[in-house]
């Protein structure tokens, strides 16, 4: 997998970029973030590039995070029409929380399917599968935080 990814013919999964940094001692921010953003710092998110993009337009921008014992993460989501991610299960204990700013997201976990509208807002467990979907005819934006044990 290293090789392939050294040679740019495989595009990662996030879950596969957190494996690679468990295994090799570190973690997912240290190994993708160009640099931590500083506190008290303010920042365009526009600035920051994409951790994850589909080819389609849409991304995932890693804001800010708080590595340690348990990590947490601030995430800017943009999913274009007709957009999907699939999520591998993250470590048992963790969670995320998101909230809506524009278009509507569809968020499935095992059977279970949420609509959220502009304002909506959901805590869900991320160590089982899970997958954000944009099904609306607009794009979708959305802020992802995410707590690790």
């Amino acid at each position: 997998m290293i090789a392939l990814l050294e040679a740019g013919e495989v595009n990662p999964s996030l879950g596969t970029l957190d494996k690679l940094a468990h295994a090799l001692g570190t973690d997912f921010v240290s190994l993708v973030a160009a640099r931590p953003v500083a506190a008290l710092v303010p920042k365009p998110s526009e600035e920051v590039l994409p951790v994850w993009e589909d080819g389609l337009g849409s991304t995932a921008r890693l804001l800010a995070s708080r590595p340690g014992a348990g990590t947490t993460e601030l995430w800017q989501w943009e999913l274009v029409a007709g957009s999907r991610y699939e999520a591998e299960p993250d470590p048992p204990g963790s969670e995320e929380m998101v909230l809506v700013s524009s278009g509507r997201l569809v968020i499935e976990v095992g059977e279970d399917r949420f609509s959220l509208a502009p304002g909506g807002y959901l805590r869900l467990p991320t160590d089982r599968p899970y997958a954000y979907a944009n099904t609306g005819r607009t794009s979708v934006r959305f802020i992802r935080v995410i707590v690790s044990a």
